[in-house]
């Protein structure tokens, strides 16, 4: 089913928003993020410990805004392909969670 997550606007600040959607009754975090021009959708885990990458709202890069940052363990994850390139879960990658743009506005293509 799909759902508006945020709009591009609200990228704008952080390069990055977190949404929180609801699943089998629980909390879904994802978070879309904009890199290079590009619009990705992940969900917000940590492969390494299943932990949220960001640590305060929306702050989901690392201090050169080159990087997704899991400010639990360190970990930096190439914004594009959600690879781990660097930390304890250097191999393994972020679960992508499609996305589609309409106009301006960032929609899920997946139930949550």
């Amino acid at each position: 089913m799909s759902r508006v997550l945020c709009t591009l606007k609200d990228l704008d600040v952080t390069g990055a928003k977190e949404i929180v959607l609801e699943r089998d009754g629980g909390r879904f975090p994802v978070f879309v993020v904009r890199f290079a021009d590009q619009i990705m959708g992940y969900v917000n885990s940590c492969p390494h410990a299943r932990l949220p990458l960001n640590w305060r709202e929306d702050a989901f890069f690392d201090v050169t805004g080159t990087f997704l940052f899991c400010t639990s363990h360190g970990a930096q994850f190439d914004p594009v392909t959600g690879n781990c390139i660097r930390g304890p879960c250097k191999g393994q990658r972020l679960i992508p969670f499609a996305i589609r743009i309409d106009g301006e506005t960032i929609i899920s293509e997946q139930d949550a």
